[in-house]
């Protein structure tokens, strides 16, 4: 069986538009409104990371033995490396993993199925733009979309986006969507700051939660402590009105490793996440300790600073999950 359009997009999570060219399915998280917005704002940076496939999988139930398709990578952040990561009933069976993509911008995935009906989950990277085409489910008498039991926007950094896990489907992100088996979409941009402007009221995608998390690198670039909260009020007023019934987290910074030393005109690290936190508070948004989320210590960071790995990202999701449902 060879999908269709139609089909891949019923059965793909995490983007907003699926594209068809010449046999090949490209993918976005973000609307036309944000994107240009964002070619605007930062042509060289956050432009080239809204092409990221962050977040999307394809999600289905089959009778099929395999799942095989080409793919090509298109850079989407500093990042070289990437991974497409293979669920079987929610246990990861088989990747393509490639530590630099420099050497490997594109290839084959073939996926092996057990014999009978089988959940299927196939997470696209977090850092690249992942592009595919000759979707074929061999072996398959049909295809069937799972239906989620919740719909959840995340807005965050770099963090959010996916840095640093080595496996896709290992960011905190994903493994929030698997605990809780969520249709997500995930709009976070690395290097981001709250920005009112990035938001779309007219998103085609209604969630029930939206997960906010922004603030690490509002401390680093802010011109000063006033201008780090003018900016939160704004995003954090403007987020309230498109979705005023809806439950709003707000995660606060997480730890990173010159929270001590490093010295910004915005002031002391801690001191600007309980400010934000409190910010978030007044507004109604339901709020969860960044500083409790992974551990203070470098050997769970990637680059030993600011960027969990697979592992840090492991205490986030876990910790993160725990706070959710006391929400």
């Amino acid at each position: 069986m060879k999908l269709t359009k139609q089909q891949l997009k019923s059965i793909l999570i995490g983007a907003v538009e699926i594209s068809e060219e010449d046999g090949k399915f490209s993918f976005s998280r973000f609307t036309e409104k944000q994107i240009t917005y964002y070619q605007e704002k930062s042509p060289l940076n956050l432009y080239r990371k809204v092409h990221a496939s962050a977040g999307m999988r394809l999600d289905f139930l089959t009778d099929g033995d395999t799942l095989s398709f080409d793919f090509q990578m298109k850079s989407a952040s500093s990042r070289t490396f990437y991974s497409i990561d293979c669920y079987i009933d929610g246990i990861f069976c088989d990747e393509v993993y490639v530590m630099n993509m420099l050497r490997k911008k594109g290839g084959h995935a073939s996926f092996s199925i057990p014999e009978g009906i089988h959940r299927v989950s196939v997470y696209f990277s977090n850092l690249m733009r992942t592009d595919i085409k000759n979707v074929e489910l061999a072996g398959a008498s049909f295809i069937k979309p799972m239906e989620m039991k919740e719909k959840i926007l995340f807005l965050g950094d770099s963090i959010t986006q996916g840095y640093d896990a080595y496996h896709s489907s290992l960011s905190y992100v994903n493994r929030i969507a698997r605990a809780l088996d969520a249709n997500i979409l995930n709009q976070a941009i690395g290097g981001e700051i709250f920005d009112a402007d990035i938001l779309d009221e007219n998103l085609p995608f209604d969630p029930e939660t939206v997960i906010v998390a922004y603030g690490t690198n509002d401390w680093a670039l802010q011109s000063s402590f006033d201008a780090l909260i003018d900016a939160a009020k704004c995003f954090f007023l403007k987020l309230k009105s498109i979705y005023p019934e809806k439950k709003i987290v707000y995660i606060s910074p997480i730890w990173r490793g010159e929270t001590e030393t490093a010295k910004f005109p915005t002031g002391n690290f801690a001191d600007a996440a309980k400010a934000l936190a409190h910010l978030a508070e007044q507004y109604g948004y339901a709020v969860v300790d960044g500083f409790s989320l992974t551990p203070h210590h470098s050997d769970f960071f990637a680059d030993k600073n600011l960027h969990p790995n697979d592992l840090g990202f492991a205490f986030y999701a876990e910790n993160l999950l725990h706070s959710l449902k006391n929400i």
